[in-house]
């Protein structure tokens, strides 16, 4: 598991190009975040990865335009524990158990898709 620091300009479809460079690959986003970091925004993903992919995913990134830095590290147990805390909050289902939502888009010839799935944790 790697932890991806991805500094940008939010201009129209940065984050896009950002995300799509990930899920053509077809790796498992397991967090995203993105936001207002001071003057710029911030995405931080978590991927597994291997040396290869890192290299790919970088070059990838820093060919876009408007993204300024890439970070590459391996999360701490406890920042992990604290993604789990902020991922869950707010979705405990009727027993207790932990349900985590995910969505996929798919551009199909012509428009667009999107599909939902839910997994449940007790």
């Amino acid at each position: 598991m790697h932890a991806f620091h991805i500094h940008y300009r939010n201009t129209q479809g940065t984050l896009m190009r950002i995300l799509t460079a990930v899920s053509r690959r077809g790796l498992d986003m397991n967090y995203v975040h993105a936001g207002p970091v001071g003057s710029g925004h911030r995405a931080d993903l978590l991927l597994e990865v291997n040396a290869k992919q890192i290299g790919q995913l970088c070059r990838d990134w820093h060919a876009i335009v408007d993204v300024t830095d890439v970070r590459v590290s391996v999360p701490t147990p406890e920042h992990l524990d604290e993604v789990l805390k902020k991922e869950v909050s707010g979705f405990a289902g009727a027993d207790g158990e932990i349900l985590l939502h995910s969505v996929a888009i798919a551009p199909p010839k012509g428009g667009f898709a999107m599909m939902t799935s839910t997994r449940s944790f007790s």
